[in-house]
Protein backbone atom coordinates (compact mmCIF):
# COMPACT_ATOMS: atom_id res chain seq x y z
CA UNK A 1 0.00 0.00 0.00
CA UNK A 2 1.41 3.41 -0.98
CA UNK A 3 1.79 6.24 1.52
CA UNK A 4 -1.13 8.12 -0.02
CA UNK A 5 -3.49 5.16 0.27
CA UNK A 6 -2.30 4.61 3.83
CA UNK A 7 -3.25 8.20 4.66
CA UNK A 8 -6.70 7.71 3.16
CA UNK A 9 -7.11 4.47 5.09
CA UNK A 10 -5.96 6.25 8.23
CA UNK A 11 -8.63 8.93 7.84
CA UNK A 12 -11.30 6.24 7.40
CA UNK A 13 -9.90 4.46 10.45
CA UNK A 14 -10.39 7.60 12.54
CA UNK A 15 -14.10 7.53 11.70
CA UNK A 16 -14.32 3.81 12.57
CA UNK A 17 -12.36 4.22 15.80
CA UNK A 18 -14.47 7.13 16.97
CA UNK A 19 -17.74 5.38 16.17
CA UNK A 20 -16.75 2.27 18.14
CA UNK A 21 -14.27 2.66 20.98
CA UNK A 22 -15.61 6.06 22.02
CA UNK A 23 -19.31 5.18 21.77
CA UNK A 24 -19.90 5.35 25.53
CA UNK A 25 -18.10 8.67 25.87
CA UNK A 26 -20.03 9.94 22.84
CA UNK A 27 -23.39 9.16 24.43
CA UNK A 28 -22.47 11.13 27.54
CA UNK A 29 -20.93 14.14 25.81
CA UNK A 30 -23.38 14.52 22.96
CA UNK A 31 -26.49 14.90 25.11
CA UNK A 32 -26.17 18.69 25.05
CA UNK A 33 -25.21 18.96 21.37
CA UNK A 34 -28.19 20.02 19.29
CA UNK A 35 -28.59 19.70 15.53
CA UNK A 36 -30.61 21.91 13.18
CA UNK A 37 -31.04 22.49 9.45
CA UNK A 38 -31.26 25.51 7.18
CA UNK A 39 -32.14 25.91 3.51
CA UNK A 40 -29.35 27.48 1.46
CA UNK A 41 -30.47 27.83 -2.14
CA UNK A 42 -31.47 24.33 -3.29
CA UNK A 43 -29.54 22.61 -0.49
CA UNK A 44 -30.61 21.53 2.97
CA UNK A 45 -27.57 22.13 5.17
CA UNK A 46 -27.14 20.92 8.74
CA UNK A 47 -25.18 22.22 11.71
CA UNK A 48 -24.78 21.28 15.37
CA UNK A 49 -24.10 23.48 18.35
CA UNK A 50 -23.16 23.23 22.00
CA UNK A 51 -24.47 25.71 24.57
CA UNK A 52 -22.90 25.37 28.03
CA UNK A 53 -25.18 25.34 31.04
CA UNK A 54 -25.38 28.79 32.57
CA UNK A 55 -24.14 30.56 29.43
CA UNK A 56 -23.82 34.33 29.87
CA UNK A 57 -25.92 36.89 28.04
CA UNK A 58 -24.69 37.89 24.57
CA UNK A 59 -22.22 34.99 24.27
CA UNK A 60 -19.47 34.68 21.69
CA UNK A 61 -19.82 32.19 18.84
CA UNK A 62 -17.06 29.84 17.64
CA UNK A 63 -17.35 27.96 14.33
CA UNK A 64 -15.40 24.67 14.30
CA UNK A 65 -14.87 23.17 10.82
CA UNK A 66 -14.03 19.51 10.25
CA UNK A 67 -11.60 18.18 7.65
CA UNK A 68 -12.40 16.49 4.34
CA UNK A 69 -14.03 13.08 4.80
CA UNK A 70 -15.03 13.90 8.37
CA UNK A 71 -18.36 14.95 9.83
CA UNK A 72 -19.53 16.89 12.88
CA UNK A 73 -19.44 13.92 15.26
CA UNK A 74 -15.98 12.85 14.09
CA UNK A 75 -14.66 16.37 14.59
CA UNK A 76 -16.14 16.77 18.06
CA UNK A 77 -14.65 13.50 19.25
CA UNK A 78 -11.30 13.92 17.46
CA UNK A 79 -10.89 17.18 19.37
CA UNK A 80 -11.56 15.27 22.58
CA UNK A 81 -14.75 17.28 23.21
CA UNK A 82 -12.28 19.95 24.31
CA UNK A 83 -14.00 22.93 22.67
CA UNK A 84 -17.15 21.97 24.59
CA UNK A 85 -15.19 21.49 27.82
CA UNK A 86 -13.61 24.94 27.54
CA UNK A 87 -17.04 26.44 26.81
CA UNK A 88 -18.30 24.81 30.02
CA UNK A 89 -15.48 26.52 31.89
CA UNK A 90 -15.81 29.97 30.34
CA UNK A 91 -19.63 30.13 30.12
CA UNK A 92 -19.34 32.95 27.57
CA UNK A 93 -19.16 31.07 24.26
CA UNK A 94 -21.33 28.81 22.09
CA UNK A 95 -19.56 26.20 19.94
CA UNK A 96 -20.95 25.78 16.43
CA UNK A 97 -20.16 22.75 14.22
CA UNK A 98 -21.34 23.15 10.59
CA UNK A 99 -21.52 20.08 8.35
CA UNK A 100 -19.68 20.29 5.04
CA UNK A 101 -21.52 19.35 1.87
CA UNK A 102 -20.69 15.66 1.24
CA UNK A 103 -18.16 16.00 4.10
CA UNK A 104 -16.03 18.62 2.34
CA UNK A 105 -15.71 22.41 1.98
CA UNK A 106 -15.34 24.70 -1.02
CA UNK A 107 -11.98 26.38 -0.37
CA UNK A 108 -9.53 28.36 -2.56
CA UNK A 109 -7.70 25.43 -4.16
CA UNK A 110 -8.24 25.18 -7.93
CA UNK A 111 -6.93 21.62 -8.14
CA UNK A 112 -9.59 20.06 -5.90
CA UNK A 113 -12.43 18.46 -7.87
CA UNK A 114 -14.91 17.26 -5.24
CA UNK A 115 -18.54 18.39 -5.41
CA UNK A 116 -18.28 21.43 -3.11
CA UNK A 117 -15.63 22.82 -5.51
CA UNK A 118 -17.21 21.81 -8.82
CA UNK A 119 -20.62 23.11 -7.69
CA UNK A 120 -18.94 26.19 -6.19
CA UNK A 121 -20.92 25.83 -2.95
CA UNK A 122 -21.47 29.19 -1.23
CA UNK A 123 -20.16 28.42 2.25
CA UNK A 124 -20.35 32.04 3.39
CA UNK A 125 -24.07 32.19 2.63
CA UNK A 126 -24.53 29.08 4.77
CA UNK A 127 -22.57 30.59 7.66
CA UNK A 128 -24.39 33.92 7.49
CA UNK A 129 -27.74 32.14 7.75
CA UNK A 130 -26.53 30.26 10.83
CA UNK A 131 -25.31 33.49 12.44
CA UNK A 132 -28.67 35.14 11.77
CA UNK A 133 -30.45 32.26 13.51
CA UNK A 134 -28.04 32.23 16.46
CA UNK A 135 -28.32 36.00 16.80
CA UNK A 136 -32.12 35.76 16.95
CA UNK A 137 -32.38 32.73 19.24
CA UNK A 138 -29.30 33.06 21.44
CA UNK A 139 -28.52 36.80 21.29
CA UNK A 140 -24.93 36.26 20.15
CA UNK A 141 -23.04 39.41 19.17
CA UNK A 142 -22.07 39.57 15.46
CA UNK A 143 -18.89 41.37 16.54
CA UNK A 144 -17.77 38.36 18.60
CA UNK A 145 -17.69 35.50 16.09
CA UNK A 146 -14.61 33.31 15.61
CA UNK A 147 -13.71 30.40 13.34
CA UNK A 148 -11.25 27.50 13.41
CA UNK A 149 -10.82 24.72 10.85
CA UNK A 150 -8.77 21.55 10.44
CA UNK A 151 -7.19 20.46 7.11
CA UNK A 152 -9.81 21.19 4.39
CA UNK A 153 -11.62 23.20 7.08
CA UNK A 154 -8.40 25.15 7.62
CA UNK A 155 -8.23 25.87 3.91
CA UNK A 156 -11.76 27.28 4.11
CA UNK A 157 -10.66 29.48 7.02
CA UNK A 158 -8.00 30.98 4.74
CA UNK A 159 -10.63 31.61 2.06
CA UNK A 160 -12.97 33.34 4.49
CA UNK A 161 -10.13 35.45 5.88
CA UNK A 162 -9.19 36.55 2.36
CA UNK A 163 -12.68 37.23 1.06
CA UNK A 164 -14.57 38.12 4.26
CA UNK A 165 -11.93 39.67 6.53
CA UNK A 166 -14.43 41.63 8.63
CA UNK A 167 -17.02 38.93 9.31
CA UNK A 168 -15.07 36.98 11.95
CA UNK A 169 -13.15 38.57 14.81
CA UNK A 170 -10.49 35.85 14.73
CA UNK A 171 -9.41 33.00 12.44
CA UNK A 172 -7.43 29.79 13.10
CA UNK A 173 -6.25 27.03 10.75
CA UNK A 174 -4.85 23.63 11.75
CA UNK A 175 -2.94 21.40 9.33
CA UNK A 176 -3.14 23.80 6.36
CA UNK A 177 -1.05 26.31 4.42
CA UNK A 178 -2.10 28.77 1.72
CA UNK A 179 -2.25 27.49 -1.89
CA UNK A 180 0.36 28.78 -4.33
CA UNK A 181 -0.89 31.55 -6.65
CA UNK A 182 -1.47 29.16 -9.58
CA UNK A 183 -3.66 26.96 -7.34
CA UNK A 184 -5.60 29.83 -5.72
CA UNK A 185 -8.93 30.94 -7.14
CA UNK A 186 -9.88 33.29 -4.29
CA UNK A 187 -10.21 37.04 -4.78
CA UNK A 188 -8.52 38.49 -1.70
CA UNK A 189 -9.53 41.84 -0.22
CA UNK A 190 -6.03 42.14 1.27
CA UNK A 191 -7.11 43.34 4.70
CA UNK A 192 -5.53 42.44 8.02
CA UNK A 193 -7.05 39.78 10.26
CA UNK A 194 -6.08 38.08 13.51
CA UNK A 195 -4.89 34.64 12.42
CA UNK A 196 -3.44 31.59 14.16
CA UNK A 197 -1.84 28.77 12.15
CA UNK A 198 -0.97 25.47 13.88
CA UNK A 199 1.09 23.02 11.81
CA UNK A 200 3.29 20.01 12.49
CA UNK A 201 6.67 19.72 10.79
CA UNK A 202 6.01 16.02 10.14
CA UNK A 203 2.58 16.44 8.53
CA UNK A 204 2.26 13.87 5.70
CA UNK A 205 -0.86 15.50 4.21
CA UNK A 206 -0.20 19.25 4.27
CA UNK A 207 3.60 19.65 3.92
CA UNK A 208 5.00 22.10 6.48
CA UNK A 209 7.60 23.37 4.01
CA UNK A 210 5.18 23.58 1.10
CA UNK A 211 4.76 21.44 -2.00
CA UNK A 212 2.18 19.12 -3.47
CA UNK A 213 -0.76 17.94 -1.36
CA UNK A 214 -1.74 14.38 -2.31
CA UNK A 215 -4.44 12.25 -0.67
CA UNK A 216 -5.54 8.82 -1.86
CA UNK A 217 -3.30 9.23 -4.92
CA UNK A 218 -5.15 12.42 -5.94
CA UNK A 219 -3.20 15.64 -6.26
CA UNK A 220 -4.79 18.55 -4.41
CA UNK A 221 -2.37 21.16 -5.76
CA UNK A 222 0.66 22.92 -4.38
CA UNK A 223 0.75 24.99 -1.20
CA UNK A 224 3.30 27.48 0.11
CA UNK A 225 5.46 26.82 3.19
CA UNK A 226 4.07 27.47 6.66
CA UNK A 227 6.41 30.35 7.42
CA UNK A 228 5.43 32.01 4.12
CA UNK A 229 1.79 31.61 5.14
CA UNK A 230 2.55 33.48 8.36
CA UNK A 231 4.39 36.20 6.44
CA UNK A 232 1.35 36.63 4.18
CA UNK A 233 -0.86 37.53 7.15
CA UNK A 234 1.87 39.60 8.83
CA UNK A 235 2.37 41.72 5.70
CA UNK A 236 -1.33 42.58 5.64
CA UNK A 237 -1.07 44.17 9.10
CA UNK A 238 0.86 47.11 7.55
CA UNK A 239 2.10 47.91 11.03
CA UNK A 240 4.84 50.45 11.74
CA UNK A 241 6.09 48.22 14.56
CA UNK A 242 5.20 44.56 14.98
CA UNK A 243 5.94 43.15 18.42
CA UNK A 244 7.47 39.70 17.98
CA UNK A 245 7.92 37.08 20.68
CA UNK A 246 8.82 33.39 20.69
CA UNK A 247 8.23 30.75 23.35
CA UNK A 248 9.33 27.12 23.26
CA UNK A 249 8.28 24.13 25.35
CA UNK A 250 7.88 20.38 24.78
CA UNK A 251 8.73 20.58 21.04
CA UNK A 252 6.20 23.36 20.50
CA UNK A 253 7.32 26.82 19.36
CA UNK A 254 4.93 29.76 19.57
CA UNK A 255 5.71 32.71 17.31
CA UNK A 256 3.53 35.69 18.24
CA UNK A 257 3.29 38.85 16.12
CA UNK A 258 1.06 41.64 17.39
CA UNK A 259 0.21 45.12 16.15
CA UNK A 260 -1.13 47.59 18.71
CA UNK A 261 -2.17 50.03 15.98
CA UNK A 262 -4.73 47.64 14.52
CA UNK A 263 -5.22 45.24 17.47
CA UNK A 264 -4.38 42.34 15.13
CA UNK A 265 -2.39 39.25 16.09
CA UNK A 266 -0.72 36.70 13.80
CA UNK A 267 0.50 33.60 15.57
CA UNK A 268 2.23 30.38 14.52
CA UNK A 269 2.08 27.20 16.58
CA UNK A 270 4.94 25.09 15.20
CA UNK A 271 4.83 21.51 16.45
CA UNK A 272 8.19 19.84 15.85
CA UNK A 273 7.63 16.36 14.45
CA UNK A 274 3.86 16.76 14.70
CA UNK A 275 1.58 15.10 12.16
CA UNK A 276 -1.78 15.81 10.55
CA UNK A 277 -3.59 15.73 13.87
CA UNK A 278 -5.28 17.92 16.50
CA UNK A 279 -3.34 17.44 19.77
CA UNK A 280 -5.52 17.38 22.89
CA UNK A 281 -5.53 15.46 26.18
CA UNK A 282 -8.70 13.44 25.52
CA UNK A 283 -8.07 11.87 22.09
CA UNK A 284 -4.62 10.65 21.07
CA UNK A 285 -5.52 7.52 19.08
CA UNK A 286 -4.72 9.02 15.70
CA UNK A 287 -3.47 6.40 13.18
CA UNK A 288 0.31 6.39 12.87
CA UNK A 289 0.05 7.10 9.13
CA UNK A 290 -1.07 10.65 10.00
CA UNK A 291 2.08 11.30 12.01
CA UNK A 292 3.02 11.92 15.62
CA UNK A 293 0.76 13.42 18.28
CA UNK A 294 2.31 15.92 20.70
CA UNK A 295 0.81 15.04 24.10
CA UNK A 296 1.81 18.26 25.82
CA UNK A 297 -0.32 20.82 24.02
CA UNK A 298 -4.08 21.15 24.33
CA UNK A 299 -4.58 22.79 20.94
CA UNK A 300 -8.36 23.46 21.17
CA UNK A 301 -7.90 25.25 24.52
CA UNK A 302 -4.86 27.10 23.20
CA UNK A 303 -6.88 28.35 20.22
CA UNK A 304 -9.75 29.57 22.38
CA UNK A 305 -7.22 31.36 24.61
CA UNK A 306 -5.87 33.02 21.45
CA UNK A 307 -9.35 34.19 20.49
CA UNK A 308 -9.94 35.46 24.04
CA UNK A 309 -6.80 37.61 23.75
CA UNK A 310 -8.06 39.50 20.68
CA UNK A 311 -9.28 42.98 21.59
Amino acid sequence: MTTHYKIRAAILFIVFLINTTLAVQSEANFQNVKTDHVEVGDLNRSYSYYIPNGVTENPKLLFVLHGSGMDVQTMIEATGFEFNRVADSLKNIIILYPQGYEKSWNDCRKSVTDKPHTLNINEMKFFKKIVSIMESKNKIKPSNIFIVGFSNGGQLVFKLAKENPDFFKGYAAIGATIPVASNDRCVAKNRAVSMLVANGTGDPVSPFNGGQEVIDGVKKGEVIPTFNTIEYWKDLMSCRKITETKNESHNVSIYNNSCDESNKIVQLVKIDGGGHVIPNPHFSQWPKELGKVNKYINLPKFIIDFFESIK
